[in-house]
């Protein structure tokens, strides 16, 4: 049953233009290459599952994510979306040399309605400071 998992040919590999447009939608410094803060986002926090991504990329708000989306779809980049990368079964780590999206720096707390009990926030929210917050509410 099970087997080697292959690299789908479908999807194509990251090149400098690629790059490029990205920098022109988030800044150079939060499009991260280096492979000393690659290797973090590359491996699961139990250290069982690893990706070869060379790139992540760290949005800011929902717009770039989109922009980030959609030319990754035209270009049929594989991409990897990654919150804390905390998780135990490997769901935010690429398979191969998937775009890593790290949401990160989306991490703010938009609304709490106390009657209602319902808290609105960004995708980026750690669940930990989440729990924190409400423990203070």
């Amino acid at each position: 049953m099970g087997g080697v998992v292959q690299r789908s040919s479908r999807f194509s590999e990251l090149n400098d233009d690629d790059v490029k447009y990205f920098q022109e939608i988030l800044g150079k410094k939060n499009v991260v290459q280096d492979e000393d803060k690659l290797s973090a986002a590359n491996i699961d926090w139990m250290h069982k599952y690893k990706g070869s991504s060379k790139i992540l990329l760290q949005p800011c708000n929902t717009d770039q994510v989109s922009e980030i989306l959609k030319y990754c779809n035209s270009r049929n980049l594989a991409v990897v979306p990654q919150g804390g990368n905390t998780g135990l079964v490997g769901g935010s780590v690429p398979v191969f040399d998937e775009v890593i999206v790290s949401l990160s720096s989306m991490n703010k707390i938009v609304s709490f309605d106390k009657v209602s009990g319902i808290l609105v926030c960004e995708a980026g929210c750690i669940l930990e400071n989440l729990m924190s917050f409400m423990d203070n509410e």
